[in-house]
C-alpha cells in the first residue's frame, strides 16, 4: 500500500494551535513509531490491521477467538478479500492475541467489534462495552481512541463519559476519542477497499477529529471530517437504512411484476439507464449480514428515544424480514401446481451464506427459509460450496453435491445465492423444478422467479 502520510502531515504542521504534543504525535505518525491496537479482527479489524501494517506500523490486534489469533499468527486469511501472501508481508509488523494486556503500550486503540440486535430489536451494544471496558486500563494521556463499530448516535459520547469516570481522562483534552464507522464490504467485486472508500470521521472535540483524521489518512485515501461522533454514527446507520427501505420497494416491484407476468430485473435496468436521480436495488429473498438489517433498528430506536417514530423505516423492515416466508409460500404454490404437497417434498437450497463470495452466515435470508420448509414438512438438503457446514436451530441440514443427478433428484431446486459463476452452471436443466429468487438464471421452462 502507498504511504499516505504527506498530505495529511502538512495540515498537521502547518495547522493553527497546535502545541507541542500534537506536533509530536504527527511526527511520530510520519515516522512509524506509533503503536497501534486493534480490538475485533473480524471483517473490519483485520484489514484495518492489515492496511496500517502494510503502512508501516507495528499492529497488535485482540480477538477473543483464538482460531482468528492463530490465523493471523500463521499468516493465514479467513476472509475473502484478503490473502495469505498479503498477511505474510506483514508477519513481522501483525500480531494476534487474545489477551488485551498487550494494549498497555499502544499509542492509538481502534475498536472493531460487532453490535447485533437484541431479541427486543433494540442495539446490542455488549461486545462494545466489554471492549471498551477491556482497553481502559491502558488509557493514558495522548491515547487516542477510534470507536468503528456501527452504534446509535449518542454511544462515542457516552463511552466517552465512562472513560472520564473510569480513568479521570477527558476525552478532547487529556485524551482524545473519535467515531470513524466502518464501511466494509466484504467479497465486493466493484473494486472499493480500505484504501480507495471514503472514511468519516467525528471527533468529541476538534483536535481529537484532527488527530484521528491524521491517522486514518495513512491507510485511506480521503478522509471526511464531520462536526460530532453523533454525526458520524448517525450517517454510518442512515446510508444502510437508505438501502434497507431500497430494498424493500424493489420486492413491491418483484410482486407487481409477478402479477403482471413483466421480469423485474428488465424493469429495474430500465429505470437505471436513467443517469441521474436513480439508484438500482435489486429483489432477492432477503437481506442478511450485520448491516442492512440491522443497522436501521438503531435509527428506529434513537427516534423513539426522541419521541419520534419512522413509520417508513420500520414498514421496510417489516416487508424484509417477511421475504423469506414468501419463498416459503410459493415453494408451496409452484409444486401445488404440479399436484405435489410441499410435506415430504426434496428441496435443494443452493447457497445459503448472505451474500455471494462469503460464508458468513450472519442474519442470511436461508436461515428462515429452512426454518419454514422445516415446519412445512419438506426434506431439506443444501450446496453452498462457501459453506461446509449448515445447522439452523442446532440441526444439521443435509450436504448435497453439485450435479445433474443430484438437481435431478429435487422435486425443487431454490436458489437463494449464486456464488461465482454457479449462476450459469448447465445443470440447472436437470432440475424439474427451479425457483430463482435473485433473477439472475437464464429463462428456461423449469425456471420460475420469485
Amino acid at each position: 500500500m502507498t504511504s499516505l502520510s504527506a498530505p495529511a502531515l502538512a495540515v498537521a504542521r502547518t495547522g493553527t494551535a497546535q502545541d507541542a504534543e500534537a506536533r509530536a504525535f504527527a511526527s511520530r505518525v510520519e515516522d512509524r513509531t506509533i503503536k497501534v491496537g486493534i480490538v475485533g479482527l473480524g471483517y473490519t479489524g483485520l484489514p484495518l490491521a492489515l492496511g496500517f501494517a502494510d503502512a508501516g506500523f507495528h499492529v497488535v490486534g485482540v480477538d477473543i477467538d483464538p482460531v482468528k489469533v492463530e490465523s493471523v499468527n500463521r499468516s493465514e486469511s479467513y476472509l475473502p478479500d484478503l490473502t495469505d501472501i498479503e498477511l505474510q508481508d506483514v508477519a513481522d509488523r501483525l500480531t494476534a492475541v487474545p489477551d488485551p494486556s498487550a494494549l498497555h503500550d499502544a499509542d492509538v486503540v481502534m475498536i472493531c467489534v460487532p453490535t447485533p440486535v437484541t431479541p427486543e430489536q433494540t442495539a446490542d451494544l455488549a461486545y462494545v462495552s466489554t471492549a471498551v471496558d477491556s482497553v481502559l486500563p491502558y488509557l493514558r494521556a495522548g491515547s487516542l481512541v477510534v470507536l468503528q463499530s456501527t452504534v446509535p448516535a449518542g454511544t462515542t459520547a457516552e463511552i466517552g463519559r465512562k472513560i472520564t469516570a473510569r480513568t479521570g481522562l477527558i476525552p478532547g483534552e487529556d485524551l482524545y476519542l473519535a467515531m470513524a464507522p466502518e464501511r466494509v464490504d466484504p467479497a465486493n467485486t466493484n473494486g472499493w477497499t480500505l484504501l480507495n472508500t471514503p472514511k468519516l470521521v467525528g471527533g468529541v472535540g476538534a483536535e481529537s477529529t484532527r488527530r484521528a483524521q491524521l491517522f486514518l489518512e495513512q491507510v485511506c485515501r480521503t478522509v471526511v471530517p464531520v462536526s460530532s461522533p453523533d454525526v458520524a454514527e448517525l450517517s454510518k446507520v442512515y446510508e444502510n437504512t437508505f438501502r434497507l427501505i431500497n430494498i424493500a420497494l424493489s420486492l413491491e416491484l418483484s410482486d407487481l411484476c409477478h402479477k403482471l407476468g413483466l421480469p423485474v430485473r428488465e424493469v429495474i435496468d430500465a429505470a437505471a439507464t436513467k443517469p441521474f436521480g436513480f439508484l438500482a436495488h435489486y429483489p432477492g429473498p432477503g437481506v442478511g449480514g450485520e448491516c442492512i438489517p440491522v443497522d436501521p433498528l438503531f435509527l428506529s430506536e434513537r427516534a423513539r428515544r426522541e419521541g419520534l417514530t419512522l413509520g417508513l423505516v420500520e414498514t421496510a423492515h417489516r416487508r424484509i424480514s417477511e421475504r423469506p416466508g414468501q419463498v416459503v409460500r410459493r415453494v408451496g404454490e409452484l409444486l401445488a401446481a404440479r399436484g405435489q404437497e410441499l410435506k415430504g417434498a426434496r428441496v435443494l437450497i443452493v447457497g445459503v451464506s448472505y451474500k455471494a463470495g462469503v460464508s458468513d452466515l450472519r442474519n442470511a435470508p436461508a436461515l428462515d427459509i429452512v426454518r419454514g420448509l422445516r415446519a412445512q414438512g419438506a426434506e431439506i438438503s443444501y450446496f453452498d460450496p462457501m459453506v461446509p457446514g449448515f445447522e439452523v436451530d442446532g440441526l444439521p441440514v443435509a450436504t448435497a453435491t453439485w450435479g445433474r443427478e443430484q438437481l435431478a433428484s429435487q422435486d425443487c431446486v431454490v436458489l437463494v445465492t449464486p456464488h461465482g459463476r454457479l449462476t450459469a452452471e448447465p445443470a440447472w436443466s436437470a432440475a424439474p423444478l427451479v425457483l430463482d429468487t435473485r433473477g439472475e438464471l437464464a429463462p428456461a421452462a423449469n425456471v420460475e422467479v420469485l
